[in-house]
Order: C-alpha cells, then structure tokens, then sequence
C-alpha cells in the first residue's frame, strides 16, 4: 500500500493538470498570448510549459479542455456527495447485522439460536462455553496484516476484545475504528479508537492522510499489565566525589506490541518537511503506509468478513489466489 503524508498546517486541494492555462496568473492578470510570449521569468519553467510554443488559436482549444476539465470536476464533486450518502445509507442498512453478530459473539443471542437448531450444550460437560469465545482475537491472528503485530503477550489481552467497528465520516473523508472491550487485566479503557482523516478517501487508490489519532491507552499498572513498556533496574556506580556508590536507576523499556498501533504517528508540517532530505520523507511515508494497511486490513476485510478470518476460510482463499498467480506466472513462462 502506497501513501502520501499530508503536512499539517496544509489545506487539500484536487491536483490540477500542469498542462492546463490557468484563468489567472500570479500577478492576477488573465493569461493571453502575450503573457505567454513576453515571460522573461525562470527558464526552467519555461521549458517544461509547452504553451509558450503554442500559436494563439491553439491556446484556445487548450483554454475550451481546461472548460472542459472544470465541467468534469463540477461532476465528480457531486459524485462525491453522493457517493458519501450512498457509504452511509448502506452502512445504516448492515449496522444491525453487524450489530447482532456483536449478540452472538458475546453469547446474548446462546438460547435464540439453541431454540433455532435445537443444539443446546451437554449437560454432562463441565464448562458450557458462552457466545463464542476469543473471536476477534482469532479473526486478526489469522490475517496476515493486523496479525503480524500482535505478540503473544497481547493474546490475553485480545481475549477480551467484544466487537470492532468502523464508522466513516459523513463526508466521506475520514474514518474511525472502535475497539470495545471487555472487562481485563491491563488497562481502564472500554473502548480504544483510531481515527484517520483522508480528504480523497473516496477518490483515489493513493490515500492522502492528513491526520492519524489514536488513544492513549491507561494501564491499570505499569509495571506488571502495561503490554508496551516494561520498567526495568538497572545499578549505576557513581563517579568523581560519588565514586563507590551505587544507585537503583528505573527505566522504562518499550516491548513489542499490537497496541502500540494506537499511537499514532506524528503528522509533520511544512517546515519540517522543508527540512527534510530525500530518505527521510519516504521514512514518514512508509511509516505512515505501515500503519494505514493495518487500518484498512480492519475496515475493508476483517470487519465486514470477520467470520472467514476466523474459520480460517479466508486465509485459505487467499493461499489459493497466490497459488493460482504463480502457477499462471510459470505456464506464461512456460509458452514464452
């Protein structure tokens, strides 16, 4: 997945062709054919803008695409509104199937489906198991996105998470999930969100983010339950007039961890992205693409199709896909 960081103090605007002639120049000035001859500006610039060759008449036809462009832009912003009203009638429409599979998970719906099927528990067993258990655990263990982030610490943890769910802005250009959990050992919180605000979210294969927040998760004790850091000990000896003694300094260790992934990134703005070289833009980009595709494995796939990533079905389907792909690949190669 590729993705481009937008810098905070920026505003998104749709990008324009570079080819088209403008309605206004810098100064506010009309382009005219005389604009376009008499630019004694920055050669550069003159080189890549291939209107300056151009004959009048050709301008012209240039000018009638640019009205052209304008009318399909006019069109695709409605077909934005629109579409943002279309994503949020039918999300009300599967809310409630959504809903309702939250009930049987946590074992509300156990004596509607045993009177359905008529399968109740064996009264001999021991244990009878309510709703079903380490659901949504299960589901993002088997994805290979989300579930590579997850360590086997979390795994206790994960076993009190009750539902997930997405909620799209209503403009379409953002969204939020919601992790709701269940009483546990690690930390207050009932619910942990992520929240991403993308202006072309409906618009283009390339997300622009222009904003990631996520919870700060409060642990119930930091020393023993806190899955992303660990307080660890260490003796120092003192040196100068202190030479001999020796301390108990406390640090604090990070430890790998899937609720790391409720931090978010930090969005930089313009000047720090001035200052910036080459490679370490592209480390923003690639952290923030890190982290978008583990937001998108959950609001494209194991959110609407939970009940595959859990049986294992979808993990199987996807090995067969690959599989098919690579034994295409090579009867290609074979014929070539």
């Amino acid at each position: 997945l590729i993705v481009s960081i937008m810098p905070s103090n920026d505003e998104y605007d749709p990008p324009e062709n570079p080819y088209l002639v403008g309605d206004e120049d810098e100064d506010g000035d009309e382009n005219d054919e005389e604009d376009l001859g008499d630019d004694d500006g920055d050669d550069d610039l003159d080189s890549d803008n291939p209107m300056i060759h151009l004959p009048e008449y050709v301008v012209k036809r240039v000018e009638k695409i640019k009205e052209l462009s304008s009318a399909r832009d006019a069109i695709m912003e409605q077909y934005l509104t629109e579409r943002a009203e279309l994503e949020k009638r039918f999300a009300g429409l599967v809310k409630p199937i959504y809903n309702e599979r939250h009930l049987v998970v946590c074992g509300e719906k156990d004596q509607d489906i045993a009177q359905e099927t008529g399968s109740r528990p064996d009264p001999d067993v021991d244990e009878v198991l309510k709703g079903i258990p380490h659901f949504w655990v299960t589901c993002i263990s088997n994805h290979e996105t989300a579930g590579e982030i997850v360590t086997e610490q979390d795994v206790d943890c994960l076993e009190s998470l009750q539902d997930v769910i997405c909620e799209d802005d209503p403009d379409g250009k953002g969204f939020t999930l919601s992790f709701v959990f269940g009483p546990n050992d690690y930390f207050h919180d009932k619910v942990l969100t992520k929240r991403y605000e993308v202006p072309n979210l409906l618009l283009s294969d390339e997300p622009l983010i222009k904003s990631v927040e996520g919870s700060a998760i409060q642990w119930k004790d930091e020393e023993e339950h806190c899955l992303t850091h660990r307080q660890i000990q260490k003796k120092q000896r003192g040196k100068g007039k202190k030479a001999g003694q020796v301390r108990t300094v406390t640090k604090t260790e990070k430890k790998e961890s899937f609720f790391h992934w409720f931090d978010a990134p930090k969005m930089p703005n313009n000047s720090q992205v001035e200052n910036m070289d080459e490679e370490e833009v592209e480390q923003i980009e690639e952290l923030f693409s890190d982290d978008f595709e583990i937001a998108q494995a959950f609001r494209s796939e194991l959110i609407p199709n939970a009940v595959v990533w859990y049986t294992g079905e979808a993990s199987e389907q996807l090995m067969m896909e690959l599989m098919g792909d690579v034994d295409g690949e090579t009867e290609t190669a074979n014929e070539e």
